[in-house]
């Protein structure tokens, strides 16, 4: 008796291929145009992760729409255990130090119409407009500040804790 190759099974019926949403412009490029067919461009920078293209607009909104875009990236923090000051004593999880880079081409301040990076430290409290040597200084001062925990304040609390049960164990 003769074994018979077995073949792999294969697929006779054809893949539809896949659809992807038509861009609201160009890739790498933003278009805003108005209801009377005027239209404003720019450069969409891949790492963005919204378009603000829009079509439609009304002429006197467009000064508007252009202040209000914004290309961001974000970037998640560290999450820790903390106790928010209206929290009535519970503790909850949230994360620290995360953000974005943001991109405003359109704001009045010159220094924001290039990439940034803005830290969100906790809740409510930022550090704004970070360029790459102010970036690179916060994470001096950050490492700094991981050092003295370490180095200083842990052996601090662990001679205290010592003390404090050499005195007032019960």
């Amino acid at each position: 008796m003769k074994e018979t190759d077995i073949q792999p099974l294969q697929n006779t019926v054809a893949a539809e291929p896949r659809k992807q949403p038509s861009p609201w412009s160009t890739p790498g490029r933003w278009t805003i145009t108005t209801e009377s067919g005027s239209s404003m461009s720019g450069y969409l920078p891949a790492w963005a992760e919204d378009d603000p293209s829009e079509v439609d607009v009304p002429l006197d909104l467009l000064p508007v729409r252009l202040a209000d875009i914004s290309h961001r990236n974000f970037f998640e923090g560290q999450t820790m255990t903390v106790l928010a000051p209206d929290a009535n004593g519970k503790a909850e999880e949230d994360a620290v130090f995360e953000g974005a880079i943001d991109c405003n081409p359109y704001d009045p301040n010159p220094a924001l119409r290039v990439p940034v990076v803005n830290i969100q430290v906790c809740l409510d409290h930022w550090i704004l407009g970070l360029d790459p040597q102010g970036l690179i200084a916060i994470v001096s001062q950050l490492r700094a500040q991981a050092d003295r925990l370490e180095q200083e304040v842990r052996p601090a609390l662990i001679a205290a804790r010592e003390d404090w049960a050499a005195h007032c164990a019960d």
